[in-house]
């Protein structure tokens, strides 16, 4: 831990404000293009579409667990072996049994689809376990637990996002949701603490992220609430639509949903950062110019899929 903890100071020297910015944008910038490709791509060629969240989602997964055991750097090389690839299995095994059960007309195939989910991750969590015992030598408690860890932490809440992508209904547009929320929560969080934040300076969580205030968690909700009023605005667009027999409108129903989604977004920030203040590093990784690892720019994500396929479970 404590040589990974140097290394990482070593290198992690921060870039020039001006040069920083600038690959901050152009990552950005890179990023929406492929979010919006994808949800075109899922608009009008669904199965494409969808195979290519999949994909997303499964880098997020194991190149987020690649990082996250790089920054605790405490695993033993079989611990290692057996997180990296029950996290690279739980994907696509999700996936490939939900495809069964749609193609198969199998009723109640997303059950199958979970219990494997389970089964995967359980069986991955167990052989991670079993190393405790079997390579005591270089096997810890302590490594035992952060490999648990990830594998829930990246494997199963990183599924959570490929359930959502395969949603029998309003799969679009609560995808389209989910990243809409994230981006606009990250970007009015910091304008909100950028312009407001010298007039109220009270800290969000100052032992983990002393940067952030508590307008910037404000800014944040503001952000996904017009994130929602976004999607809204795309479900006049036909073949868009939103299916809800409900009693609210579908402009309310998109704002309620916003609100925990918007909170765990921010959640799943601090989370992250806390992670990364235990650890001793600025960022996960710098695979993303500007931003940081995989797990720098999808920890939002990762919570907020939670409070996604939860509500949209509840109102379907």
């Amino acid at each position: 831990m404590q040589e990974n903890k140097q290394a990482e100071t070593s290198v992690a020297q921060p870039a020039p404000p001006k040069e920083n910015m600038k690959a901050r944008t152009a990552t950005a910038a890179v990023y929406l293009a492929v979010l919006a490709g994808l949800i075109v791509l899922k608009f009008y060629f669904p199965v494409f579409g969808s195979i290519g969240f999949d994909l997303l989602f499964w880098f997020i997964s194991v190149i987020g667990a690649y990082e996250f055991m790089r920054a605790v750097g405490c695993i033993s090389r079989a611990q290692w072996w057996s997180t990296m690839i029950t996290c690279a299995l739980i994907i696509p095994a999700f996936v490939a049994t939900k495809i069964a059960g749609i193609i198969l007309e199998k009723p109640n195939a997303w059950l199958s689809s979970l219990m494997v989910l389970m089964t995967v991750s359980s069986v991955g969590a167990m052989v991670t376990s079993a190393f405790l015992v079997f390579d005591f030598g270089k096997s810890s408690i302590q490594s035992t637990a952060y490999s648990l860890f990830c594998i829930l932490y990246c494997g199963v809440l990183g599924c959570v996002s490929s359930n959502i992508n395969h949603m029998d209904i309003n799969s679009i547009q609560a995808v389209t949701l989910m990243f809409a929320i994230t981006v606009a929560v990250d970007t009015f969080a910091l304008i909100f603490g950028k312009l407001l934040g010298k007039f109220i300076p009270y800290k969000l969580a100052p032992h983990t992220s002393p940067n952030k205030t508590i307008i910037g968690f404000v800014g944040g909700i503001v952000g996904g609430i017009l994130a929602a009023v976004f999607v809204w605005g795309l479900c006049f667009i036909p073949g868009f639509e939103l299916y809800y027999s409900g009693p609210l409108d579908a402009l309310s129903l998109l704002i309620l949903i916003s609100l925990p989604t918007s909170v765990l977004a921010q959640i799943g920030d601090l989370f992250e950062s806390a992670i990364k203040r235990g650890c001793g590093i600025k960022d996960m990784g710098k695979l993303l110019p500007g931003h940081g690892g995989m797990l720098d720019r999808f920890d939002s994500m990762l919570f907020a899929s939670v409070a996604i396929v939860i509500c949209f479970i509840i109102v379907r």
